[in-house]
Order: structure tokens, then C-alpha cells, then sequence
């Protein structure tokens, strides 16, 4: 079939393509192409050999065109193209970036849409791929691509998603390969997984046994994997705060910096000979030039093994000696370390000591916060990250408006302030329930913001329902928004949603039930029974096991356990009325209250059975033992309580609780079976 000439308006078709990430610049012109049985993807031509991410740019825009359209382009790489027809020319161009000049030239392209030919130019093969990403979008299902001319460059140099695979969950090979493809689609080109102890090390074998750990052969077959995708995996691994796993372990806690078992000693020359065998086996796996040492929240440092040894080191000059020996160690495998900035910032009177070729990432995850102190880490020569959050963790179902704000607000700091990327936080703290099907309007408003900045929230569902889920309306972008939105419970929290902590607490103990309203949480069931709604017309239970699908699942227990929430929290109010005056129930209501008490617990039988699926279709069994403990707890608490009220035993009214973050902590220790801090 050969060129035609279109009779729509030359702005409509395209008008009507949701992009994602949106370009810089796009522009309308007449007409369309018409993909057929001639078109080919024509490679650039060159005497040297093929490479083979650009191949790959190529096959995988070829399988998305015939997947939308059922045409079979080719893909050629011909000697010369000069004179081919009816093509989608892909050219090396140094001059396609908007400003040549800057980092971010080198992800730039531009993309002209003709009626009779299509052409991609870009200054280097990440550039291209992006561009074939952006023509398989504008494609429609008959094929036909309106004439446009757009011009395309990143704001931040370094997009990408951290994944938490440490605090309860390992994902398989496949779910991260499958990531990886997504952070591809998005435009990201950085990938880091979060480790603390969950990798098989051979010196080392205590350090990661009973976590079904990561082992060398997958970190490098998934490392090969991201680069041909044009991903960095940047290896990451914990090495100073964060390491009670470890330090419980009888091998090392002499190296832990005090008894609270949290961070280690810098005090000690044995814990570099323990950092320097892990980077020995960890660091060679990874093809990146940098590696994120982590070093965030060492709490107890100065106030233990190192404020004996050294009484005149305050905690600030500890950590910035910790960081020049880290970076010492870093660099005997040829990287440029990166850590956290929140310790750095906390005693700026030493940041002076910290080396300035060491990267610092800046971090918060409420929305509420001042995101330009980037600027006083710029203004000091570091290098510097913002790093926002998918507001997932301590959640059923993320906080999506919080993440929002707080990716943009990041992201708008950033930019004003010459940071160089932007990485996005996917944490699991207390069991890493939570899971990535949920995460995904995040990451990709993450990577909208990355690239180019503020977009209209309608226009970002429509394109993020398209292109990540394949849905031709806003339907499913929008019901991220809606459930995201489904918290209130008539108490707060920080860094976390309150549904969540009343999924998991025991009745009997009624830690936070104790604290719940009724108005709030009749307000929340109002505003779920809409979401339920939406969530049985998309059919989302019954997708099947492919990513999107068994995102459309997860969505679909985080509704159901969101549901349980409410009611468990409704019930508690009664219950623990009852105990505080067993004369406010009458014989028939209690007898009622303990049929709902049990019901409940079936339920989240129930529920527990499918996350245990869910869970298992994207991950190892890790330490699934946790969030099982936490669920389990809950369920045997509920049933205890409906043979209360059936005996008309109230026990004691539950003993006040105050939620300060502090006490929350240690709540939830006490579930996991752990001492108190």
C-alpha cells in the first residue's frame, strides 16, 4: 500500500495520541503515513559491525507495530539509503539533540513523520530507540501515523526506579527482566535493587541464607539484559545503617556500633576487611562505573564501639572518614561511589570532608517538604540525585496524590538546581507486602517527570493506561488515583497509610484500631464502594499472569484487603466499646458482632491465600515467613474475639496507645517477634 493523503484536519490524529513521556516539542503538519507490506526499518549503514542494543531497538519496535497494526515490517541494513522509499529511516546525527551541549544530548532525537517517509534521527543509539518508542505510540491500529516533526531531550540526565529487594521480598529473574522492560518503555536508563543482605555471598554465606538471595549468575545475566535495553543496573549495597540482619548474626555483631545492633563501627578495621570481601564479589558483577554505598540513617553513630575509641570524633567526622575509606574500596573496582545525603546534611560542618567526586541523593517522601535544599549540596561542588518515593510501603495501596507531589517536587528542585538524575524509591519496609503491579502509576508519573516535566493529570492517565496497560481510555490511570486516594481511617501516620497498620493489628491488642474514627472510615467506604465498582467492570481479578495482568490483580487485592481495613476497623470500634461497657451490647447485636468478627477473619484467610500467590508469581518465597506472621496474628486475634462477645467475655478495654513514630516502630517489631528499641 503507498502513501495517501489525509482528509482529517492535520492536527486531529495526533491531537487525539496520548505520549508518554510527553516530547519538548511536537509539531503538525499535513497528511500521514501509511505503514505496508514495503516499509522497512532501514538501520544506519556503517562498514563496522552491527550493534546489537540497536537491533534489539529495532526487532522490539517491529514486534510493538505488528502486535497494534498486524503489519510486518522488515528490518534492513543496507549498504546506503539513499533512494529508499517508504521507509523509517534510522540516522546517527549528532546535531537531532535540542542543545548539543548538554549531558542530556545523548538521549535526544528527533522524529519527522512524512507522507512518504518516516525519519528517526538521534546522536546515539539510546536516542533512536527513544524515538521508535515514540513512533510505535502514534501508530493507530490501521497503521496510519500523522504527519509530525518532533524534537525530543531528557531534563535529567539519569531517570530511573530503586527497588527494594531486601526487607521481606527477592523478585525472580523473569519479574526483574520484565522491569527492566518497562523502565525501557518509560525512558529510564537506570535501575538499582536495594540489598542488604539478600545476595549469596560465598565468603560470606550466613549473610544472605534463609532469604532465597540473589546469586552472581542472575545479577549478571540481568546486568547483560538491562544493557542491551539501555538500563544501567548500578549495584547497590548497604554498608553502614540498615544492617540489623546482619549484626544479629553471631559472626559479625562485633562489628556492630552499638547495641541497638543498627549500624557498623567505623571504629573497627574488621568491618572494612568485611565491606571490601563483599565488594570483592558484589561489585565485578556490575558493568556500571558507580555503586550506591547507601550509608542513610546510621543512627546510633558516635554512640557506641566509637565514642570509646574515639571520644573526640564527633558523629559527623565518623561518617565522613566512613566515606573516603568506602570510596577507597569502591575505587579498586572502578566506581564513583554514591550515598545518601540525609547523615551529610545533618552535620554540614564536616560535608567539607567528604570527597566531591562522591555523588550525594537527596531524599523525603512526604509532599510536604522543603525539596530546595538540593541547592546547598550544589553550591558545596557535589553531584546530586533527587529522589523521591512511590509512596508504596507501609500501604495496601500507595498513597498515589503523595507521590505525586512529592516526584514533582522534587523533580522542579532538580532542575532549578542542575541536579543530574532522578530516582525513584520503591521501598518494602516491615515485609515488603506491597507490591510492584501498584507501584506502576508512580513510576511512570516519576518518569514523566523525569523527562519533561508537569503534564495535565487526564492527559498523563489516558497515556499511562495505553501505554503501560494497553487501554484505550483513562479508566485504569484514573482508578490508581481513586483507590490511591481511599486513607482515611480518623488517625494519621507518617511515611505510611493507616488502612494499613488496621489490616494488620490484633484485635485483642488494638494498638491502632483503638484510634480509629467511625465518620473517616464510613467516608472511606463511601468513596470505596465506587472504586469496587470500577475494579469488577475491568474484571481485574480474573487477568491473567503476564506483568500488566498480574498488576491488574495486585490492584485488585489491594481494593479487597483496603475493603477489610474499614470493616475490621467499623467492628473494632464496637468490640472495644463493648469492652470498655459490656452493657452497651445487647444480646442479639453481640451475637451479630461476632458473626461479623468471624467473617472477617475469613476473609483475610481468604486474602492471605491470594497474596501468597501474588506473591509468588513475581518473587522467591524470601521471608514471606513475616508479612505471614503479621496476617496470621490478625485473623487468630478476630476469631478470639468473636468467642468473647459469643461467651460475653470482654476482656480488658485495650491499653492506651500513643502513635509517635518511635512507638509505631516498636509495634511493629513486637509483631515480627523482635526487641523492642
Amino acid at each position: 500500500m503507498g502513501a495517501r493523503r489525509s482528509r482529517k484536519s492535520p492536527s486531529r490524529g495526533c491531537a487525539a495520541v496520548p505520549l508518554l513521556p510527553k516530547p519538548k516539542q511536537l509539531s503538525r503538519r499535513r497528511g500521514e503515513f501509511q505503514l505496508g507490506p514495503e516499509t522497512a526499518i532501514l538501520l544506519p549503514p556503517s562498514k563496522g559491525p552491527l550493534d546489537q542494543r540497536l537491533l534489539l531497538a529495532a526487532r522490539t519496535a517491529q514486534a510493538e507495530l505488528r502486535a497494534k497494526t498486524g503489519c510486518d515490517l522488515g528490518v534492513d541494513r543496507p549498504h546506503s539509503q539513499t533512494g529508499k522509499k517508504h521507509t523509517i529511516r534510522c540516522v546517527l546525527d549528532r546535531s537531532a539533540a535540542i542543545a548539543p551541549r548538554l549531558a542530556t544530548a545523548r538521549d535526544a532525537y528527533r522524529l519527522t513523520v512524512r507522507a512518504n517517509e518516516i525519519e528517526i534521527a538521534a546522536p546515539s543509539i539510546d536516542g533512536l530507540r527513544y524515538g521508535l518508542q515514540t513512533l510505535c505510540q502514534l501508530v493507530s491500529a490501521r497503521g496510519r501515523i500523522a504527519a509530525v516533526r518532533i524534537l525530543d531531550q531528557p531534563d535529567f540526565r539519569d531517570r530511573g526506579i530503586m527497588l527494594d529487594v531486601s526487607r521481606g521480598k527477592v523478585p525472580s529473574r523473569h519479574t526483574v527482566e520484565e522491569l527492566i522492560d518497562l523502565c525501557s518503555r518509560l525512558r529510564l536508563n537506570v535501575l538499582m535493587l536495594y540489598v542488604e543482605h539478600t545476595f549469596d555471598f560465598r565468603a560470606h554465606p550466613e549473610v544472605g541464607a534463609g532469604a532465597s538471595p540473589l546469586d552472581a549468575q542472575t545479577i549478571l545475566a540481568i546486568d547483560t539484559y538491562a544493557a542491551e535495553r539501555g538500563v544501567e543496573l548500578i549495584p547497590c549495597l548497604q554498608s553502614l545503617g540498615h544492617m540489623e540482619h546482619v549484626l544479629s548474626l553471631d559472626r559479625y555483631a562485633k562489628l556492630a556500633e552499638s547495641d541497638r545492633l543498627w549500624s557498623l563501627s567505623p571504629s573497627r578495621s574488621e568491618t572494612y576487611d568485611f565491606l571490601g570481601d563483599l565488594y570483592d564479589e558484589f561489585l565485578p558483577l556490575f558493568r556500571s562505573a558507580r555503586f550506591n554505598a547507601n550509608c542513610d540513617e546510621p543512627f546510633d553513630l558516635g554512640r557506641g564501639q566509637s565514642a570509646e575509641r574515639f571520644p573526640r570524633k564527633s558523629p559527623g567526622r565518623l561518617f565522613a572518614d566512613h566515606v573516603s575509606r568506602l570510596r577507597r574500596l569502591a575505587g579498586r573496582h572502578e566506581k564513583k561511589l554514591m550515598i545518601w545525603a540525609d547523615f551529610a546534611l545533618g552535620h554540614p560542618d564536616q560535608i567539607d570532608r567528604i570527597e566531591r567526586d562522591v555523588v550525594l541523593m537527596d531524599w523525603w517522601y512526604e509532599a510536604n517538604f522543603d525539596f530546595d535544599r538540593i541547592q546547598k549540596l550544589r553550591r558545596s561542588g557535589f553531584e546530586v540525585w533527587a529522589c523521591p518515593g512511590t509512596s508504596s510501603w507501609n500501604s495496601l495501596f500507595p498513597r498515589v496524590a503523595n507521590s505525586c507531589e512529592n516526584i514533582t517536587g522534587w523533580a522542579d528542585a532538580g532542575r532549578r538546581h542542575g541536579a543530574t538524575g532522578l530516582l525513584n524509591t520503591d521501598w518494602g519496609d516491615f515485609g515488603h507486602y506491597n507490591a510492584i503491579g501498584v507501584s506502576l502509576h508512580s513510576y511512570a508519573w516519576g518518569a514523566q517527570q523525569a523527562w519533561s516535566g508537569e503534564l495535565d493529570a487526564n492527559a498523563f492517565d489516558r497515556a499511562f493506561a495505553r501505554h503501560v496497560f494497553g487501554e484505550k481510555s483513562a479508566r485504569l490511570g484514573r482508578l490508581y488515583r481513586r483507590l490511591g486516594a481511599i486513607h482515611a481511617t480518623g488517625f494519621n501516620v507518617v511515611n505510611g497509610s493507616a488502612l494499613q497498620y488496621l489490616y494488620f493489628d490484633a484485635l485483642d491488642r488494638s494498638f491502632f484500631l483503638q484510634h480509629g474514627g467511625r465518620r473517616a472510615l464510613e467516608s472511606s467506604a463511601r468513596k470505596l464502594d465506587v472504586v469496587r465498582r470500577e475494579v469488577e467492570r475491568l474484571t481485574l481479578a480474573e487477568a491473567g499472569d503476564d506483568f500488566t495482568g498480574l498488576a491488574r490483580r495486585e490492584i485488585a487485592w489491594a481494593t479487597e484487603a483496603t475493603d477489610l481495613s474499614i470493616e475490621k476497623g467499623l467492628a473494632a470500634i464496637e468490640y472495644n466499646a463493648w469492652r470498655e461497657d459490656p452493657t452497651r451490647l445487647k444480646t442479639r447485636a453481640r451475637k451479630g458482632l461476632a458473626r461479623r468478627l468471624e467473617a472477617l477473619a475469613d476473609r483475610q484467610r481468604e486474602q492471605f491465600d491470594s497474596l501468597r500467590a501474588l506473591w509468588l508469581a513475581r518473587n522467591s518465597i524470601s521471608e514471606f515467613h513475616k508479612t505471614s506472621r503479621r496476617i496470621k496474628r490478625s485473623i487468630s486475634s478476630l476469631r478470639r474475639g468473636a468467642r468473647r462477645l459469643q461467651e460475653n467475655r470482654p476482656p480488658r478495654p485495650p491499653q492506651k496507645s500513643e502513635l509517635t513514630m518511635l512507638e509505631i516502630f516498636n509495634e511493629i517489631r513486637s509483631e515480627f517477634g523482635m526487641a523492642r528499641r
